[in-house]
Formats: C-alpha cells, sequence, structure tokens
C-alpha cells in the first residue's frame, strides 16, 4: 500500500460515515375527520329575481306601527253634546287615549246650533275616566216685524213692532191693543215658525167710533153753508163751504152715533146734512142714484150682540140712510146676506133692513 492509499483508508476511518437518506415514498399529513353533512332538501327550480316594492310615506308608518304596537289605551273620555236645557242633541263622544297624552277632539257642527261654552274639558287624559259636556244654543230665526197701520188712512199708528225667536221654535202673535181702534183686518202669517227668511204681519185697525167706511168717487152738492173739520165729529177749522157749491167727494163714514160725514180730500171734513150727492158733477143735484145691491139667500136666526143696554143703528141698504136701531140682545130673522167690495158683511133683516154683521151672533145650525 503506498502512502497515497494509506492516508485515504485511515481518512475514511477517522471520519463518520454519512447517514443515508430514507428514500422510500413521502407520507401526506394526516386529515382531520370532518361531521357528516345533514341530507340537503330538494332545491326549487330556480326562479327569476324579484325586485322588492317601493314603501310609500304611508307603508313606512304602518309598517313602523307594527314594528311597534301601539300601548293599550289606558283613559276613557265621554263628550256629551247637550242643548241649554240639557237635552241630548247628538250621541255622545267616547274618545279614548293614554293617561297624560293628549286629548284629540274636534267638536261637530249641529245644524241650528252653535257652540256656546264647553264644562270639563282638559288638554290631556287626566284621569282614567272623564266626563265633559258641550253646551250649544240655538240659533235665532229671522224678525217677524208688526205692523200697526189705521186702514182708512193709511198712517202708522205706532212703531214696527219686532219679534224674535230661537230658529225653528213656533210663534203665535195676537193684534196688540190700540187705544179708540180696533180690529179691522191682518195680513200676514200670525201662526208658524221662526225661519231664515224675515216676515211681516200687517194688523188694520179702524177707529171704534166709525162704523162703516165706504170709499166713493162722487159728488156732494151743499145745499146750505157747511163748516170744515179735520175729522168726522172732529174740530171746526173756523172756516165755512157756502151753498149750492159742488164738492169731490172721496169717503163716507157713518159713525156708531149714526151720523154721515163726508170727506172732501186730505183732513177736510163736513157734516152730510143739507147735501145730495151724485155721481157726476153734471147731473141734476135731485137725482141721487142708488147702487143695486143684490143679497144672496141666507136663512138664519140671531140676536143683536152690541153693548147690554144701548142700541145699534140698521140702515135701509149697506152705508145708506139710518132705518132705525135695535136693542142689545134682541132677536133677528135673517133672510140674506151681502158681502162688499171691502169684504164687509150685511145681513138683511128685512125689506128696507140691514145691519152690519159684526154686530150679529148667529145661532148655530145644529141647534135650529
Amino acid at each position: 500500500m503506498n502512502g497515497m492509499a494509506f492516508f485515504d483508508w485511515l481518512r475514511r476511518m477517522i471520519e463518520p460515515k454519512p447517514r443515508r437518506e430514507n428514500i422510500s415514498q413521502p407520507v401526506a399529513p394526516r386529515r382531520r375527520r370532518q361531521p357528516i353533512p345533514a341530507p340537503a332538501e330538494p332545491v326549487a327550480p330556480s326562479q327569476p329575481a324579484v325586485t322588492p316594492p317601493v314603501l310609500t310615506d304611508h307603508a313606512v308608518t304602518l309598517k313602523h306601527a307594527v314594528q311597534q304596537p301601539r300601548p293599550e289605551p289606558t283613559a276613557t273620555l265621554v263628550i256629551r253634546l247637550v242643548d241649554e236645557h240639557n237635552h241630548p242633541l247628538q250621541p255622545a263622544l267616547i274618545l279614548t287615549g293614554s293617561l297624560n297624552h293628549p286629548v284629540r277632539c274636534r267638536f261637530p257642527e249641529i245644524p241650528g246650533y252653535a257652540l256656546s261654552r264647553i264644562h270639563g274639558f282638559t288638554q290631556d287624559f287626566i284621569s282614567e275616566y272623564g266626563l265633559t259636556t258641550a253646551i250649544y244654543r240655538r240659533l235665532l230665526g229671522k224678525p217677524i216685524i208688526a205692523y200697526l197701520v189705521d186702514f182708512d188712512s193709511g198712517r202708522l199708528l205706532e212703531l214696527p213692532q219686532i219679534h224674535r225667536g230661537a230658529l225653528s221654535t213656533s210663534y203665535a202673535l195676537t193684534p196688540p191693543v190700540v187705544s179708540n181702534y180696533h180690529i179691522f183686518q191682518a195680513q200676514g202669517p200670525q201662526r208658524g215658525k221662526f225661519s231664515t227668511h224675515a216676515q211681516r204681519v200687517v194688523y188694520f185697525y179702524r177707529r171704534d167710533s166709525w162704523e162703516t167706511v165706504q170709499r166713493v168717487q162722487q159728488y156732494v152738492f151743499l145745499q146750505a153753508d157747511h163748516l170744515v173739520y179735520d175729522g168726522p165729529d172732529g174740530t171746526a177749522y173756523g172756516y165755512q163751504f157756502p151753498a149750492d157749491s159742488l164738492w169731490r167727494l172721496f169717503m163716507i163714514i157713518t159713525l156708531t152715533d149714526g151720523s154721515v160725514w163726508y170727506n172732501l180730500g186730505g183732513s177736510q171734513w163736513l157734516s152730510a146734512t143739507e147735501t145730495t150727492r151724485r155721481d157726476h158733477q153734471l147731473a141734476h143735484p135731485a137725482l141721487t142714484q142708488k147702487r143695486a145691491w143684490h143679497p144672496e139667500d141666507f136663512a138664519r136666526i140671531g140676536s143683536v150682540d152690541y153693548v147690554p143696554g144701548a142700541a145699534v143703528s140698521i140702515y135701509t141698504e149697506p152705508y145708506g140712510e139710518t132705518a132705525g136701531q135695535l136693542e142689545h140682545g134682541e132677536p133677528l130673522d135673517i133672510r140674506g146676506r151681502i158681502v162688499d167690495d171691502q169684504q164687509l158683511v150685511w145681513y138683511q133683516i128685512g125689506p128696507e133692513a140691514y145691519i152690519n154683521a159684526r154686530y150679529v151672533r148667529l145661532v148655530p145650525t145644529e141647534t135650529i
């Protein structure tokens, strides 16, 4: 062995032998056990995508309300709707809410009424049970105006009377008493209900001393001098109309004492004594023309209804000459009736005997 080989052998002996690598197949790392999944649900066929609806403000509010339920009511308020006499006008209002929360209420409008006052109302529910009373007053209707008029002169006797009342309430008027006058006619609704329209009633009066009134278009011939007065049986002016003069005649008045007066226009009156009437200014004064009256058949029994102890005048014809007088309570056998152009009624009690129906009391037909 040469020297070089010796040293190679000695180096191999001294140095450790190199470790042989494992040339076997590499081992995969150990996997963790996974849980066995549950059987999957059957998959439905795919559907087209649906766009969610757009929520309006109202829907959002409802959604919010569903998500946040309102608390149960804990307070009740009853509101009575009555008139000024505590009579119910409508069913009561029943409001519910939570204690110490606001009361939301709008009082109703009731036709013909106006809200007058409220008792016991609060802005909040302050107790479990509360009572409020809303009092309504009835509205006033339009007024009824009554006029008192002298029928013969057209003069207003008093200031107009105004009658007021609640809407739809009933009224009944009676003619007012006027000194030295009696009611003659009435026009307009004296009974009814106050409404939304104004109404008018006219009461016509006639003087107590005027028994009959006749409006004419005639002339009067004076057979003597005549004093002129300011009214029938009134005050003389101090001057006269001369005899043998002719004057236009407008009205003939018969007083309760039987005297007859002529109106010559305005406030000029003279007595009918020593005069002659005629229908035309050119007619002969001595030829007076009488109106033809045609009574209708009217067979009744009655009596004079005047003043106890006094007598009433009867006439040869309506507005004619006096035919005599009859005592109060004297029986009458009525055979005819006349309704003149003033709607005054006259009863015929003889061939030339007439009495104003105002002074007659008829016996009821049931007792005949």
